[in-house]
């Protein structure tokens, strides 16, 4: 799985969990509805560290809950390309 998925199904998972809607979490997070849907329909390689974090601290979850052991698997690849 390539990090860039691996980040918007989480980000999804706990939004849904949270039954968080799409509109108030981009709100809360200061982040435009498109700058989240590209997330979260992976069309975007890179996301921005800083767009990340307000989404978690938006999600009401520390970055440390996020960051787990996952994140250094060798299941989590990146594209170079």
């Amino acid at each position: 799985m390539l990090l860039n998925e691996y980040i918007a199904e989480k980000l999804e998972k706990i939004r849904k969990s949270k039954k968080i809607k799409v509109y108030a979490l981009c709100k809360d997070a200061c982040i435009s509805y498109e700058t989240y849907r590209s997330i979260r329909q992976v069309k975007n390689k890179d996301i921005f560290f800083r767009n990340l974090l307000l989404i978690i601290r938006a999600l009401g979850i520390k970055p440390s809950e996020f960051f787990d052991d996952k994140f250094i698997s060798d299941e989590i690849d990146i594209d170079f390309k």
